[in-house]
């Protein structure tokens, strides 16, 4: 305040200059303790200095030269005048540039080289985390949150275009691939979309598109004109206008706030996320709904890449599966291999027979059935010798392993857990409905909790479906049934190819009649990828049976897990003649050589003895 009060003061012996927009621009403008002063003359700016060295000198304060500058300017050409405080020279910025907030100021007031500099920044920086001994997880990490956040500031402050962002964004993209350990041929998509498989990284062009929105933004909120004009001078290229972004998303949700509330994919009314309007937002909220629209272009540009990419861009196409979202969490507790092999195998860019093909001009075979230009899908799921070894068998039963495992809990921790009879709630006008009672955990309340229930599973022995039911030569993969309650529940599993998720349930759901026989009969076909992405039937069954919050992301997290590494050691396998249901592959010794087009020197030493 006591500063202020000296600005007032020495603002009265000058006046402004007019910007060439026409705005008349304040003679000083401070931050805290630094003060900035535009004026049309140099004795103005004599004046000037001489008003504020009296003043600070009556209240006890000193500026310092060594840490001012100045630049003055004829006729449109650079001067050498100089200026004196407290009876000192105050360097000009062609002797001396200065750094101030971030931003560098020259005598040459252009951005044009700062460009290059923050490429060459960018570039040091990424060598310097690809030259440290961390894991490629941390590596990425690193330059998620150390490395591009100090770019992110020189780009919303200096005039760059972004073609230079593009630049960096290509550099900084050639090191994520390779510490994530994937080809170079992996689109950008697949790094940075909303994809089936997301992954919690960031695009730095994205980035700087929605800094340079939020800093029009910014302008245009000032209640100062001369501020407002400064929008005019913000450049960003000739391919991209951050000002024909916002108009562009700001009728989107002029149209949002006509059309109203819609429906998103098979969904029904009311589901989703609660719909903002523009009309009824205040500033900062207008602010915030603009530049989640700008990402929100952004992603669909990406979903039309991906749809328009037959390989890549095949998981536009599961129906009827869940999408995963890794968080950095999800990535400290993964290791390299099994990371790398994630993301190959969702986008198929996995060295298999076909790819092989495809890349080195190689012609290769399926070495377990000898098929020509065999593909990922015929690796996973159709290999009519892997499927007679069992080695889909094995991996299905450890999937079921895990559902069983869980629904077991479910039924001890349900009994006797039968939640009371409560009436339906009629709210009147103007009143609120009340609020339901938390729950302590997150399991029982469902059928499960009536009467006494019994588990079987088709795993370690073959399961006989139980008499006092029916008599049946079907052998389903876990029943669960009660005789009080005169109810039984039959779970199916199947580990298709994500893209038949639909059919397999499909078909699965006509395999059982179900007749009424004095019992109440519920089917659950549940699907699970074989890359581990589960269906939406695995959701029913966790909702039936009051499978929730936390406990529901874990049994889901872990069926997911287990399908996952199941299929990446079937991947291991692949080469591998002989085939030992009790062998574990994820930890053992093979993992040193999962990507590898060639066969490991460790698999070839292993007997050939069948099971």
């Amino acid at each position: 305040m006591g500063f202020e009060i000296l600005l007032l003061g020495a603002k009265q012996v000058v006046g402004g200059v007019r910007a060439p927009s026409g705005e008349k621009m304040p003679p000083l403008r401070a931050f805290m303790d630094d003060v900035t002063s535009i004026l049309r003359t140099a004795p103005c700016t004599k004046r000037l200095l001489q008003r504020l060295e009296e003043l600070s000198k009556w209240a006890g304060m000193k500026f310092k030269p060594a840490k001012s500058r100045s630049l003055s300017l004829r006729k449109g050409k650079i001067s050498n005048k100089t200026f004196t405080v407290n009876d000192q020279i105050i360097p000009t910025l062609q002797e001396q540039p200065v750094k101030s907030l971030g931003r560098l100021y020259t005598s040459s007031l252009k951005d044009s080289e700062r460009g290059p500099e923050t490429v060459e920044q960018a570039v040091r920086g990424l060598r310097s985390i690809d030259e440290c001994e961390l894991p490629g997880r941390l590596k990425v990490w690193c330059a998620q949150f150390m490395l591009f956040p100090r770019l992110k500031w020189p780009l919303k402050t200096y005039n760059i275009s972004l073609s230079v962002v593009d630049q960096i964004d290509r550099k900084a993209n050639t090191y994520i691939r390779r510490w994530l350990g994937v080809p170079r041929c992996l689109s950008t998509v697949a790094l940075y979309g909303n994809n089936m498989l997301s992954l919690p990284l960031s695009s730095i062009t994205e980035e700087y598109k929605v800094e340079k929105v939020r800093l029009v933004l910014e302008l245009e909120g000032s209640r100062d004109s001369s501020v407002r004009a400064v929008t005019k001078n913000i450049c960003t290229g000739r391919k991209w206008k951050a000002k024909d972004v916002i108009s562009q998303a700001v009728n989107r949700l002029h149209h949002k706030d006509l059309v109203g509330a819609v429906q998103v994919g098979r969904s029904g009314l009311g589901w989703g996320e609660r719909l903002h309007r523009w009309s009824s937002a205040n500033p900062s909220e207008r602010r915030q709904l603009v530049t989640q629209e700008v990402r929100r272009m952004e992603e669909e540009k990406r979903r039309v890449v991906a749809v328009g990419q037959r390989q890549q861009g095949a998981w536009v196409n599961w129906e009827g599966a869940v999408g995963r979202k890794l968080t950095w969490n999800d990535l400290w507790g993964m290791q390299n291999f099994r990371l790398s092999f994630l993301l190959r195998a969702v986008y198929d860019v996995l060295p298999t027979p076909q790819n092989v093909t495809r890349w080195f001009k190689n012609e290769e075979t399926c070495l377990l059935c000898g098929m020509e230009r065999a593909d990922l899908k015929h690796i996973l799921s159709s290999c009519k010798i892997a499927l007679q070894q069992g080695r889909y068998t094995w991996r299905h039963n450890r999937a079921l392993r895990q559902i069983a495992i869980t629904l077991e809990n479910v039924r001890r921790e349900s009994a006797g857990t039968e939640t009371s009879w409560q009436p339906i709630q009629f709210v009147r006008g103007g009143q609120r409905p009340k609020e339901a009672a938390p729950r302590s955990n997150n399991v029982g309340g469902g059928p499960l909790s009536r009467g006494k229930w019994k588990l079987l599973a088709d795993l370690d022995s073959q399961l006989r479906f139980p008499e006092d039911i029916c008599v049946t030569s079907l052998r389903p993969d876990l029943v669960m049934w009660s005789a009080d309650q005169k109810t039984v529940a039959i779970v199916e599993l199947t580990i298709p190819w994500e893209e038949n998720i639909q059919s397999a349930h499909e078909r699965k759901k006509l395999k059982y009649e179900c007749r009424q026989n004095g019992w109440r009969t519920h089917l659950y076909p549940v699907e699970v990828g074989v890359r581990g992405f589960v269906g939406t039937s695995l959701m029913r069954l966790c909702r039936d049976f009051q499978i929730r919050g936390k406990a529901q992301t874990q049994f889901v997290r872990s069926v997911a897990e287990e399908a996952e590494k199941s299929s990446f050691s079937l991947w291991i396998k692949r080469k591998t003649r002989s085939w030992k249901s009790r062998d574990d592959c994820v930890g053992g010794r093979a993992e040193t050589s999962i990507l590898s087009s060639r066969r490991p020197e460790a698999y070839q030493k292993q007997g050939t003895k069948r099971p």
